[in-house]
């Protein structure tokens, strides 16, 4: 007879530190995991427990632990019987058989937009307020575009998703006169939701609607400013409390900082720094850093000395705002400032919190810095993203060179010349 039991997926823990609680079932030597939507940590399940136990960490409150259990004992329930069905058929039955009952409920019962909204609530629990940005955004668009197709809908079953529904919306968002990498954004965030309610239960009855959508990145003009500009950016002098004073230093910090990411700058503890040696994680690759503190970088920490756990004065956790929107807040104000020197000081790249990032990487590759030493320092995920962002500087690098050798041979053509 097959055996159930509820446990922790522990190859699958998450940033946070929790792990996929799920149903295993073992019949014929054969394992499967049903995934439930929760996440816990380790101390909250019990080895051979039927219950998740509240602790102070916890993502969910104790009503809500309260109502999970109640949900998993029905399952675990669901489950036993399912399994005595299947025995009482006196038929052989494989393990896939246990769940697929549970796997058709769900699939009767998805709605598009309904699911969406239980993700961004799900991400939010999770700590992970941009990815819950991103399907807010996608979740407004796709709205509009349902909307469009007929006025009398406001959702749609999950069946409904074929390849015409797919490249209905890339038309619409076309239509929109969107730039090609935000569509691919909305395309590449609707297939991540849709493959997601696959792993929730959803079975899809025909192919999957994304197989022909392209959805990569596209590739842009890399921007950065040269030396000059940066000399003129770092010397020029601002009103203090004018808002700009504030763009330009966090802009330089970044710089100084090996190119050091806007959100990282933001969420930059005290803690983090220790004997001269700035140390953090990257927010997006998780790729650890150690940085040594230079007196540019030393002079704008000291410049911010406040009294909260951060280097600079940008997260207020008094507030009632959240921590991610007052990060989006913080960096939408820079860009708006950065934009004004820009203008002030007459340079034709304009200056964005990612232009200082790319700056750095430029000008320490025309400093001969390795691309190996230059991916590590900007905590790349691989040497692959560095030689791609630095593609159109070694073109230029080698265009300059020709330019060069040209020059050189004019210059024994001229003396060849007067020789004859």
């Amino acid at each position: 007879m097959a055996s159930i039991k509820l446990l922790l997926n522990k190859q699958r823990m998450l940033n946070n530190g929790t792990f996929p609680l799920v149903f295993q079932f073992i019949h014929r030597r054969r394992k499967l995991l049903y995934y439930t939507k929760y996440h816990i940590f380790q101390q909250q399940l019990a080895d051979g427990a039927l219950e998740v136990e509240y602790c102070e960490a916890s993502l969910y409150s104790m009503k809500e632990i309260k109502e999970i259990n109640r949900e998993l004992k029905r399952d675990y329930k669901r489950f036993q019987n399912r399994i005595l069905e299947l025995e009482r058929n006196n038929e052989e039955y494989l393990v896939d058989d246990i769940v697929e009952f549970k796997k058709k409920k769900s699939h009767r019962s998805y709605l598009l937009m309904q699911y969406i909204e239980t993700q961004i609530s799900y991400k939010k629990k999770m700590g992970k307020d941009g990815i819950a940005a991103a399907y807010h955004s996608t979740y407004i668009s796709l709205k509009k575009y349902i909307g469009m197709k007929s006025a009398r809908k406001s959702d749609i079953r999950m069946e409904e998703i074929n390849f015409s529904f797919v490249v209905g919306y890339e038309d619409y968002l076309n239509a929109q006169g969107l730039a090609r990498n935000t569509i691919n954004y909305y395309l590449r965030n609707f297939r991540t939701i849709y493959n997601s309610s696959i792993r929730d239960g959803f079975k899809p009855k025909s192919e999957n609607p994304f197989t022909y959508i392209q959805t990569k990145p596209c590739k842009t003009i890399k921007r950065a400013i040269n030396k000059d500009d940066m000399k003129k950016l770092s010397s020029l002098i601002l009103p203090v409390h004018s808002g700009m004073d504030i763009a330009q230093d966090m802009y330089l910090f970044s710089f100084y900082a090996q190119g050091m990411a806007f959100v990282d700058i933001v969420f930059l503890k005290k803690k983090n720094i220790r004997d001269g040696i700035l140390s953090y994680r990257r927010h997006k690759s998780q790729q650890l850093i150690h940085i040594v503190v230079t007196p540019q970088m030393q002079e704008l920490i000291d410049k911010y000395a406040n009294d909260s756990e951060y280097v600079f004065p940008i997260i207020d956790t008094s507030l009632s705002t959240s921590i991610y929107d007052q990060y989006r807040l913080a960096l939408g104000r820079v860009n708006r400032y950065l934009k004004k020197i820009t203008f002030r000081l007459n340079i034709n790249v304009r200056l964005t919190t990612y232009t200082a990032r790319h700056t750095w990487a430029t000008m320490a590759y025309y400093c001969e810095v390795h691309p190996g030493v230059i991916s590590e320092a900007m905590g790349h995920s691989s040497i692959t993203v560095t030689e791609t962002y630095l593609k159109p500087f070694k073109n230029k690098k080698i265009d300059e060179a020709n330019v060069a050798v040209i020059s050189s041979l004019k210059k024994v053509y001229s003396v060849g010349k007067l020789l004859n």
